[in-house]
């Protein structure tokens, strides 16, 4: 395992950790998967625990090492690998008591209470984080080798996120699907409402690693949140659906509230696209409309393109323009307002002249 470390986890004294990990790629849209993970590095100032080069499973053709500029005539080629950090005390919070009822955690007492002699304070547990692309080979042997990590570090319980397109509107909370390789996980998504997902089709990497860490005895639960197809950039609202599930299914306690702001904002502009062009206000009413009626989780990216074309193709169908236009139209408009936001604060940060 070509793993270079900065701590060692066996001297860390980690109190009943939990594994939390993303891959970022195809089973990353709009940055919902990676974007929870690296919120809670930072929200929890985790510490860099080792780092995993990545020979062995890229493809470099088709993900390719970036280079860097060292100022003031060199460079740095930074070359894609997997990273791992440690959060030793993450705060634990009580759940509601109607959570405890759904899920049955009175009967969970016993398997859920950290290893004793561990050294934190009563009340915390700890969190190992996980961020790497996506690989492109031997992904049998890749999830085989992070497994073993996680189980070196004294991992029981992991948790792994991921995010994927879907016909949804940005005004309506995101949909998380879910499931787990344990009953009581299981038990725990159903008492917090996450439905399962009946997806059948391409996998992406989250589920190899589900398999191998089920094969480690590590109970593994899976959250996929589901954003808007038309939204292609990075989508904190995403990242805070699954990091509020995380916290209620493993009770912890991290304040998200800035992830919330920066979610708020997004859909700020989004609105003030709408207002912008009537095609793009009319795709989003159609696809509120199509939520509201439905009821029920989609599948992790299931995009239904074909009923829109027959929506198109129908002269009396109430949605008349591309939805790939939107998309382009609403990148062209963020593009638009963060320009504009950026020059704004340039003025503001121009010290005025005095007067003479």
């Amino acid at each position: 395992m070509a793993i270079s470390f900065e701590l060692v986890p066996e001297e860390l004294g980690l109190r009943n950790p939990l594994f939390v990990g993303a891959f970022m790629g195809w089973p990353d849209a709009s940055m919902g998967a990676s974007g929870a993970v690296r919120f809670l590095i930072e929200k929890l100032s985790a510490a860099p625990l080792a780092t995993w080069d990545g020979d062995e499973y890229y493809d470099f053709v088709e993900l390719r090492p970036v280079s860097r500029v060292i100022p003031p005539r060199d460079r740095v080629l930074i070359w894609p690998q997997g990273e791992f950090w440690v959060a030793r005390e993450v705060p634990l919070a009580p759940p509601s008591a109607d959570f405890i009822a759904g899920a049955g955690l009175t009967l969970l007492r016993g398997t859920d209470a950290p290893p004793t002699g561990a050294d934190a304070p009563p009340g915390t547990r700890s969190l190992v984080l996980f961020l790497a692309a996506e690989p492109r080979l031997r992904w049998r042997s890749y999830s085989r080798e992070l497994a073993q990590m996680a189980k070196r570090c004294g991992v029981r319980q992991a948790a792994f996120f991921g995010s994927a397109w879907a016909d949804v509107p940005h005004s309506r909370p995101p949909i998380i699907t879910g499931w787990a390789t344990e009953a009581r996980l299981r038990t725990r998504l159903e008492a917090l409402g996450v439905p399962f997902s009946g997806y059948q089709g391409p996998s992406s990497m989250q589920s190899a690693a589900i398999e191998a860490f089920r094969a480690e005895q590590i109970a593994c639960a899976s959250l996929f949140s589901n954003g808007p197809h038309y939204l292609p950039v990075p989508n904190a609202n995403l990242s805070l659906a699954l990091l509020r599930r995380l916290s209620t299914l493993f009770m912890l306690d991290v304040d998200l509230s800035a992830l919330k702001e920066a979610g708020d904002a997004l859909a700020r502009q989004a609105d003030a696209a709408m207002e912008e062009r009537t095609e793009f206000r009319d795709h989003v009413r159609q696809l509120e409309a199509q939520f509201d009626q439905q009821g029920e989780a989609l599948a992790p990216g299931e995009v239904r393109r074909e009923q829109l074309r027959r929506e198109q193709e129908e002269p009396s169908g109430p949605l008349n323009v591309d939805p790939q236009d939107v998309v382009r139209e609403l990148e062209e408009f963020l593009r638009r307002r963060n320009q504009a936001q950026r020059e704004e604060d340039e003025r503001g940060d121009t010290p005025e002249t005095p007067e003479t």
